[in-house]
């Protein structure tokens, strides 16, 4: 018999298996270990995701048409093993060395229950167990930490995965299949899934300007994707595997290095080579990682970059953010030891350098200093954007404006005298794309038929050319002139305003407050 869990029915239970997580009590005894700054930790509400995900996985197997005369410990064992599963990735153990084994006596109820009452009496069980470890009799042994709790849990579904095997050993004949797991007799095994690479569908036609960026990121990708998985080595001595770029907000940093990634990845497919790209993004490590020691975020990318079979790319944006959290002196001594792992990988200090993987990072000038490029492994590229008059023009002509042209009444020179004012008026990448945007809209300004509702999509795109107006070379001008003088200033304190969030949202997690005090000691002066 087969039974597959899909995600839409899974999607379905999630309300429900929340809110029987809150009702087991698991979110309240998990605040008594560790309140965090604001009542709870983000360690604790991702433990209660994954509780709550594996939850819904089994339940939505109990809707299962085919899943009709299944006996209740069966579907105990999906939440059971999903939970493991979701729990070790959120880093815990397996086991625990002093945890004590589960007595099969406490469990036989389990062979009389149903489907819906065998999860109901494991959720309840898991609460107890971790009440039991934080008040325990014992004070040596009681969870003060969020991850003591997550370790705690992780060896509670641990401990009953392999006691349900041995009391309701499954049926030789069932298989199933959930987004995650796949459940044949007694193994279980994680579904291979496509790598997402996260990464934007971005080519090198899209970029303009940052010649140097390009160059030096096509090359390094070129180099890690001719890595030989045979012989365990790579051909070419590649001699740093870290690409560091400095740019000021909207230079094309972004777009570059996901063109980098795509350019990396479809060199890597057309090989048949496996390949992943990983982005790295502020919940990554200022979140998820929160109160976890510095081997286990190590391990993180030791199992993500470093030891996956393949090849494999990170793109880490924007991480000044991390840099301005790294000098809080309030941060405890664990968090300082993560921080400091993060930047034994930026170095180069830390990770093989076997040319198997590859790094960008990218940051704005405005927030870097020399003491943070010291750390560095090599000299800084930087990105500059659009420069001359030609890649203004190409930019917004070509890339921004892509199949406008019909109803773009420019003349050669008129298009050169665009490119002109953008440098004679230092916009950016970003603002150049704000610029198209409001000719899009001015292109597109007209009021839709009725009819034009009810039409397909070819039929619409049809009517959209037959209604769509034309925008001269003066009216881009004049639109030029708008945003020079209401919104480059808005443009600009909202990347600062940007910069800070992001700060601050480290900050919620890791303490980071030099660049707030920084903010509050500048307003003083002022």
């Amino acid at each position: 018999m087969k039974l597959k869990i899909e995600r839409r029915d899974i999607d379905a239970e999630l309300a429900d298996a929340r809110r029987a997580v809150v009702a087991a009590g698991l979110g309240r005894i998990l605040c008594e270990a560790d309140l965090g700054d604001f009542g709870t930790t983000a360690l604790n509400l991702s433990i209660l995701d994954a509780l709550a995900q594996a939850l819904a996985s089994a339940s939505a197997g109990l809707r299962n048409p085919q899943a009709q005369g299944l006996p209740g410990p069966v579907f105990g064992r999906l939440f059971i093993e999903d939970a493991a599963d979701r729990l070790a990735g959120l880093g815990a153990a397996e086991e625990p060395p002093d945890a004590a084994g589960l007595a099969l006596r406490d469990y036989q109820d389990l062979a009389k229950a149903g489907g819906r009452e065998t999860l109901d009496i494991l959720l309840k069980d898991a609460a107890s167990f971790l009440r039991f470890y934080q008040r325990h009799p014992d004070g040596s042994k009681r969870l003060k930490r969020d991850a003591e709790s997550l370790r705690c849990l992780g060896s509670y579904f641990r401990l009953v995965a392999r006691l349900l095997v041995r009391m309701f050993p499954p049926p030789a004949d069932l298989s199933v299949e959930t987004p995650r797991l796949q459940f044949s007799g007694l193994r279980v095994n994680r579904v291979k899934m496509e790598e997402p690479s996260a990464l934007n569908p971005v080519t090198f036609e899209d970029v303009v300007g940052n010649a140097e960026f390009i160059k030096a990121g096509s090359r390094l990708a070129r180099d890690i994707a001719g890595f030989d998985l045979k012989e365990g080595k790579n051909p070419k001595g590649v001699r740093n595997q870290i690409l560091f770029v400095l740019g000021a907000p909207g230079c094309g940093k972004t777009v570059t290095a996901h063109a980098i990634g795509n350019h990396f990845l479809d060199l890597c497919r057309k090989a048949s080579v496996p390949a992943r790209m990983r982005v790295i993004r502020r919940t990554d490590w200022a979140s998820s990682y929160q109160n976890q020691s510095a081997s286990r975020l190590l391990e993180i990318f030791q199992e993500e970059v470093f030891r996956f079979e393949g090849v494999c790319g990170v793109y880490w944006p924007d991480i000044d953010t991390a840099f301005a959290a790294r000098g809080d002196a309030d941060i405890r001594q664990e968090e300082k030891a993560n921080l400091g792992a993060i930047f034994g990988i930026l170095d180069g200090t830390i990770g093989p350098k076997n040319g198997k993987w590859f790094m960008v990072c990218d940051a704005n000038t405005l927030h870097m200093d020399s003491a943070t490029l010291s750390r560095l492994s090599q000299t800084p590229i930087k990105a500059l954007g659009p420069e001359a008059v030609e890649d203004y023009v190409r930019l917004l002509r070509v890339v921004k404006l892509r199949g406008k042209g019909p109803w773009l009444k420019c003349s050669e020179d008129e298009w050169r005298a665009l490119g002109e004012r953008c440098i004679k008026e230092k916009l950016s990448g970003r603002s150049v794309d704000n610029l198209a945007g409001r000719v899009l809209t001015e292109i597109e300004d007209f009021t839709e038929p009725p009819e034009y509702f009810s039409l397909d999509f070819a039929a619409k795109a049809k009517m959209i050319a037959e209604l769509s107006r034309t925008v001269t070379a003066s009216r881009i001008q004049e639109l030029i002139t708008e945003h020079v003088r209401f919104e480059r200033e808005a443009q600009a304190k909202a990347e600062e305003e940007r910069f800070q969030g992001r700060v601050q949202e480290i900050r919620f997690h890791l303490s980071a407050q030099r660049a707030a005090a920084q903010g509050l000691t500048e307003g003083r002066a002022s």
